[in-house]
């Protein structure tokens, strides 16, 4: 996952407009969405900003192949993330991944793994 979509992802899982995002850290809404655009490569005073205020890894911002979402080290709603990934979905993989939702609480209930 590039810059881009990371910086996206660390706004929207704080439920924040791109307005409020670059109010947050200085800058104007145009230069941030030309940011998550990839049009613009982010200064390094622009990272150290975003890392400070959402309490998130400059090395997991960077690093392109760093997909795990756990380096968010809680800076966001996980929910919120979930979400966004489950909406992109088609219907029948929503269908699928609420399928497996039931059959891991089914499995919790009867005293199975991760209980």
């Amino acid at each position: 996952m590039k810059f881009p979509e990371k910086l996206k992802l660390i706004r929207k899982a704080n439920n924040l407009t791109q307005s409020d995002f670059a109010n947050s850290i200085g800058i104007s809404r145009g230069n941030l969405a030309n940011i998550e655009l990839g049009n613009v490569e982010p200064t390094q005073l622009f990272i150290n900003c975003v890392s400070l205020m959402y309490n998130v890894d400059k090395n997991w911002l960077l690093d392109d192949s760093n997909d795990d979402l756990s380096a968010l080290n809680g800076s966001v709603n996980m929910l919120a993330l979930i979400m966004d990934k489950y909406e992109q979905l088609d219907d029948k993989y929503k269908a699928f991944v609420e399928k497996q939702i039931n059959q891991l609480l089914e499995l919790q209930s009867q005293g199975g793994e991760g209980n």
